[in-house]
């Protein structure tokens, strides 16, 4: 019976590691995007802001994820760093599947400050990353 519960238990918590993993993005292909902020929130467990994007793809929101509140805490962002309507740089890692989007390293706000996390091997916002590309066959 324990051994069971333990059985149940693991995989109720199979699900909560997945969603926290890092492995659906590509940290070696660190990439950037300007874009007009439409929502962002920095809360728990992991803060997500979403972008309005103007590229060869069209014009679109594109959802970004990236770090928890104490993790940008540290590395110097203060609430109301980034507002609704400001114009950013997101430094991001994009997704494997080529889908829009990506885990957040770092962005530039409105005002010029530059707020990044070191990813072993990527470039800081602001210094040689990628721009976003569209996938090939312009989908």
């Amino acid at each position: 019976m324990a051994l069971r519960l333990l059985a149940v238990g693991i995989g109720w918590m199979l699900p909560a590691f997945a969603h926290h993993s890092g492995a659906s993005y590509d940290f070696k292909q660190i990439r950037q995007v300007s874009g007009t902020v439409k929502d962002v929130r920095v809360i728990n467990p992991h803060m997500s802001i979403t972008l309005a994007v103007t590229d060869t793809k069209g014009t679109r929101d594109v959802a970004f994820e990236g770090h928890s509140v104490n993790n940008f805490y540290r590395v110097g962002w203060r609430p109301g760093m980034i507002k609704v309507g400001d114009r950013i740089k997101v430094t991001f890692a994009p997704r494997k599947d080529g889908a829009d989007g990506g885990f957040v390293t770092g962005f530039i706000t409105a005002q010029g400050r530059t707020i990044a996390f070191e990813v072993p091997g990527a470039p800081p916002p602001g210094k040689s990353a990628a721009p976003a590309a569209a996938p090939a066959g312009g989908k």
